[in-house]
């Protein structure tokens, strides 16, 4: 952000150098990365007078003047077009130097003497203009300092903005600061705007159809104005701040921008269709022509300013070129608006079209300066440019953003800031920030809407810090810090649950918890969570599982060669469930190629079904928790695993699953090994692990065990099966577990057999087998009624 010091200074009345400022301002927080003078000293040239001017009689093309310096009246040849007598000019002497090194010497060109030379703006380096000399006021006063005579020159300071100070965007929220380091009043300055036009509701109307995106529109409407160049004092001020003239009514806009921090734009009344402005997001897919000649594709969750029929501009970025201010346009009308910061940076960044407009909506403008910013505009281009200004301001504004209110207690700021700051003082820092102080301790500070940063009370704290001055604050010799840090039970459970899984050999890996549609679309995952303003189509979505991730990781091993994986990552994943967004911590491992290192005295065995197993059984058991049940299910073509999987029940808790993943995902991430895997809830396991060792005594009366072998559909669920079991088996039933499923052509296509193992045992006796056969009639016929289950022979 580039300021001007004399623009500073027409605004505040401080007396320090530019050097003094820069250091004064950099000690506030608003650190001056450079400082430079937008103009030359000039020393050594001064305003002449041309006495004569007469044609060289050797050369067509120059001229013999006689200039008075003042001082003395010199010969000197000029070659400009423009040079006439009488004129009072720029003159530097023999033995000057010009701002780009150039020396002047005593010369003879085509037989005349030379002692000097009239200048132009560009051998000055005070403007562009090449096509003749600088030709001054007729009262400059001749053999004054031309320094003197255009006055004091100005520097540029480039200040680094921070990004929640989007007050200082400005030359008003930096002069705010000024006046604040200095104890200095200072007012925002106001301005007259003569409405002599008619109404403006007969010449215009404004829609907003999104008023989250555009919460307030203003507008003014001018008639009659004459586009041409701009004032030198404007074209100066804008080139001292790095902006280029334009005309007169653009340049009057982007001025505003400057002193007052929000932007504003002009559009060709007569260029909009149907005369009127409506506010809205842009059609998916729809191509803009932007004023610097681009079509830009856009998506509709950009906000476009329409006219009744087309995009006339993507709203807070950048105007379009179809109602652009021309040397025809006529009449105005005047943009001042309030638009969302998140969504004006969304706009920005997709399509890398980063303007002054930009950064201010993005760092958040002053939703009630709007007016203000309108009337400011209006003024200037009646006195640059002419026109009657319509009756009135078109305003949208259906929810007014007010200030708010922050509490401070006295006795809190000293304590953060180590120094007894007196109160009156603290009061005083907070008012001439523009801040309201009521009541005594603790005050209640009513924050301007244009200080969205202040919103809690250590951000008061931190601004009593700065215009106290953080050179008063004292250093301690020594300060003690405690490096010591406490993990949460929730913490250390998660470290036990690595430290298991490494222990089976497993790898840890972190993954991004963003994905891209494709990768969120997982089968057997709740619906994921889409990211509002995401930085690109790989990261459009939060994870709603981990095994996309590990997928990738995966893939990206078996593409070079590492085939023999273990792996696992813990992490948070998120889901929205009956329209709610939930987030939760899951664990969930890979396991593909080899099962064991090879050695030389055993063949080469692939990963599978019962190492899964296994390692989850084993984990389960670390952790200890209470008869965790594995139910074993047939899900079918449409979820993550092939048709054997299982899941994990621990009371009335479903701790997660694990199985063979199906072939179909492993190949979409082009990866052609079977993979198996699991994923399960932290949260579950932590609630059910047991942390304390606990015993059991061994039975002192023998089991009973039978096997049942079952023929049923392929459709019907292992899981179901063995939960019917338990139901008919009673409470004398200890155990039911699978052993066995065949397929083959003795049981018919379409159909499997599922072998249990049950055992029967009591606690208080010894149970007899017409005990143990009467639970297994029960549990048959259960079996055939609920599942069409054939026993076989």
């Amino acid at each position: 952000m580039r300021v001007s010091y004399q623009w500073l200074k027409s605004l505040v009345n401080f007396s320090q150098t530019p050097e003094e400022l820069a250091h004064v301002l950099t000690m506030a927080g608003l650190e001056v990365e450079n400082l430079e003078p937008v103009e030359p000293e000039l020393e050594g040239v001064c305003v002449g007078h041309v006495l004569e001017a007469n044609p060289h009689p050797n050369a067509d093309k120059l001229t013999l003047c006689k200039v008075d310096t003042g001082d003395e009246v010199t010969e000197v040849v000029c070659g400009a077009p423009n040079v006439q007598k009488g004129q009072k000019i720029a003159f530097i002497g023999v033995g000057g130097s010009l701002p780009n090194g150039m020396k002047i010497e005593e010369r003879k060109l085509r037989g005349a003497l030379s002692r000097g030379m009239i200048c132009s703006e560009v051998e000055l380096g005070l403007g562009e203009d090449a096509s003749g000399i600088m030709v001054l006021d007729p009262d400059a006063e001749t053999g004054q300092p031309l320094r003197q005579y255009l006055g004091e020159r100005d520097w540029s300071l480039e200040l680094e903005i921070t990004l929640n100070r989007a007050d200082c965007l400005s030359h008003i929220g930096v002069a705010r600061e000024i006046a604040a380091a200095f104890q200095l009043p200072f007012k925002i300055p106001e301005f007259r705007v003569e409405e002599t036009g008619p109404p403006i509701d007969s010449l215009t109307s404004i829609e907003v159809e999104d008023t989250e995106l555009c919460p307030r529109y203003s507008a003014r409407v001018i008639q009659g104005v004459k586009i041409s160049a701009s004032p030198q004092w404007l074209i100066k001020r804008l080139e001292a701040v790095g902006l280029r003239s334009i005309n007169n009514v653009v340049d009057a806009t982007n001025y505003v921008m400057m002193e007052m921090g929000h932007p504003m734009h002009a559009f060709d009344l007569n260029q909009l269709e149907g005369r009127r402005i409506v506010v809205k997001c842009a059609e998916n897919g729809e191509v803009f022509t932007t004023l610097d000649e681009a079509e830009r594709k856009i998506d509709d969750r950009m906000l476009l300013i329409c006219d009744a029929e087309r995009g006339v501009a993507l709203a807070g970025v950048m105007g379009g070129m179809n109602s652009e201010i021309s040397d025809d346009t006529k009449d105005l009308l005047l943009e001042s608006a309030y638009f969302d910061t998140i969504n004006t940076r969304r706009t920005s960044r997709i399509l890398g079209l980063s303007t002054d407009s930009s950064r201010r909506f993005e760092r958040g403008a002053d939703p009630n300066a709007t007016v203000r910013a309108l009337d400011m505009a209006a003024s200037l281009i009646v006195q640059l440019a002419g026109g009657d200004v319509a009756k009135g301001v078109a305003d949208v504004y259906p929810v007014s953003i007010d200030p708010w209110k922050v509490n401070l207690r006295p006795e809190r700021v000293r304590a953060i800031l180590g120094v007894d700051v007196d109160t009156g003082e603290m009061r005083e820092h907070l008012i001439r920030l523009g801040c309201e102080v009521e009541g005594k301790a603790p005050f209640s500070v009513t924050v301007p809407t244009y200080r969205s940063d202040l919103s809690r009370e250590i951000d008061l704290i931190e601004e009593i810090a700065r215009l106290h001055g953080y050179n008063k604050v004292p250093v301690a010799d020594r300060a003690n810090v405690s490096f010591q840090a406490t993990d949460s039970s929730e913490e250390i459970f998660q470290n036990d649950l690595i430290n298991i899984l490494v222990k089976l050999g497993f790898t840890q890996v972190m993954t991004s918890p963003l994905l891209a549609a494709p990768e969120a679309g997982l089968p057997g995952y709740p619906e994921s969570v889409k990211v509002r303003n995401p930085g690109s189509e790989d990261m459009a979505y939060m994870r709603n599982g981990l095994f996309p991730g590990l997928l990738k990781v995966a893939a990206h091993n078996v593409n070079r060669g590492m085939s023999d994986l273990r792996l696992f990552e813990i992490g948070r994943v998120f889901a929205k469930e009956d329209d709610a967004e939930r987030e939760w911590d899951a664990i969930a491992g890979f396991m593909l190629g080899i099962n064991e290192p090879l050695c030389w005295d055993q063949e080469k065995q692939n990963a599978g079904y019962l190492d899964v197993k296994g390692a989850v059984e084993m984990l389960l058991r670390e952790l200890r928790l209470d008869n965790p049940e594995i139910i074993y299910y047939n899900i079918g073509g449409a979820d993550q695993f092939t048709a054997d999987a299982a899941r994990i029940i621990c009371g009335d808790a479903e701790m997660g699953y694990f199985g063979q993943l199906h072939p179909q995902i492993a190949s979409s991430f082009d990866i052609d090994v079977p993979i198996f895997a699991f994923e399960l809830k932290v949260s579950e396991l932590f609630n059910a692990s047991g942390r304390r060792q606990t015993y059991q005594a061994f039975p002192k009366y023998p089991a009973l065990q039978r096997d049942l072998a079952f023929i049923v559909g392929e459709d019907v669920s292992t899981g179901d099966m063995m939960t019917s079991i338990r139901k008919a088996g009673g409470e004398n039933l200890e155990l039911c577990e699978l052993f066995d499923v065949y397929r083959g052509e003795q049981i018919g296509k379409e159909h499997k057999s599922l072998a249990f193992r049950l055992s029967f045992q009591s606690d208080n006796r010894t149970l007899t087998d017409d005990e143990a056969d009467g639970s297994i009639r029960g549990i048959i016929a259960k079996l055939e009624k609920n599942f069409g289950a054939k026993l076989r022979s």
